[in-house]
């Protein structure tokens, strides 16, 4: 059960990295490596019946596919080279040598654990080398957990690999390997596949623009977009998105990005709402208007009745349209007394 936890833990993350774009070779590696590790947790079980083949291949030369992500992950300015492919024949040819048996089997083994201890102190290196320059929070975390992790993993793997060379391994020690391995493909996917707060953001709460994710040119047509709002395209009745996108001539789909990065708008409803209370507030707070009907201030906004501005108007201000008439008119009197 475990181990198949690990697998889907692991085969989970390679699709995160495999849906990564623009697909890099860093999130190649990564999930090559997610896929070496899925392989490793079946084909490393000691019990009897599961496939081997294709897996056992990928599980040997997992250690290689995590060294391409780490370098890849610590390096800035990492650019392939052909001899990145050398620990990949070696551990290719060091298996192939344990294929063969008897003192063959035990050399290419050794000869295994030793290159995949090489390749995880270079990793361990890498990991701390920039530790304090590195401005990336995500990969600072990181980096921290390879350092602390990554020898108590690699040296406990690697010794009761090659303590399985010369006698039985004991029973308790297949769950323990099992456990390892659930425990840290669910480290490493937490950190990996973590949740987009913006998600599960209340409507109410005050929008959060991201126009530096705009292009020049559609901030060209952020700033159409605003002066259309301030000459009262949002109090205008019946406005829908498809309307709006016509009055001011841009792309529906467009449109739709500029609302959501350029203005912070989690829908088209909290959008309008937010122009059309805003307008209400000035008019309920202008002594001219003190005498006119609620309802018509409702309707001059852009509401086609009077239950869905009260509900709006309440929900970001907190007060009822009366309420915020009184308080508004009660204060421009004090102001005035004073």
């Amino acid at each position: 059960m475990l181990r198949a936890g690990a697998a889907a833990l692991n085969m989970l993350m390679m699709v995160q990295f495999a849906r990564l774009r623009p697909l890099r070779f860093v999130t190649a590696a990564g999930a090559l490596f997610c896929l070496g590790i899925a392989s490793y947790t079946f084909v490393s079980d000691p019990s009897p019946g599961y496939p081997g083949g294709a897996l056992v291949v990928m599980a040997v030369l997992t250690p290689v596919f995590f060294w391409w992500f780490g370098i890849a992950l610590f390096r800035d300015s990492f650019e392939w080279r052909h001899i990145y492919f050398v620990p990949l024949v070696l551990l290719l040819a060091f298996y192939a040598l344990r294929l063969g048996g008897g003192p063959y089997r035990v050399a290419g083994a050794l000869l295994h654990q030793a290159t995949v201890i090489l390749l995880l102190i270079h990793i361990f290196s890498l990991a701390i080398l920039d530790f304090r320059n590195d401005l990336v929070d995500a990969r600072r975390r990181f980096r921290v957990a390879i350092t602390l992790i990554l020898p108590l993993v690699g040296i406990t793997i690697a010794g009761v690999e090659t303590y399985a060379l010369y006698g039985a391994l004991p029973v308790w020690l297949g769950p323990l390997h099992a456990l390892m391995l659930f425990a840290l493909s669910f480290l490493f996917a937490l950190w990996l596949t973590a949740t987009k707060p913006e998600l599960f953001a209340l409507n109410a709460e005050a929008p959060q623009p991201k126009s530096d994710l705009l292009t020049p040119a559609e901030l060209i047509e952020l700033e159409r977009l605003k002066s259309a709002v301030c000459n009262g395209a949002c109090l205008e009745p019946e406005m829908s998105l498809s309307t709006l996108a016509t009055k001011v001539a841009i792309p529906e789909h467009r449109l739709r990005r500029l609302i959501a990065k350029g203005l912070g708008y989690r829908n088209f409803a909290a959008f309008l709402n937010a122009h059309r209370v805003e307008e209400a507030k000035r008019r309920l707070a202008d002594p001219a208007r003190s005498r006119e009907q609620i309802v018509s201030i409702a309707f001059g906004v852009g509401y086609a009745s009077l239950a869905p501005f009260n509900r709006a108007f309440r929900q970001l201000t907190g007060k009822t349209p009366s309420e915020y008439r009184s308080q508004a008119l009660s204060r421009m009197i004090d102001s005035g007394k004073n």
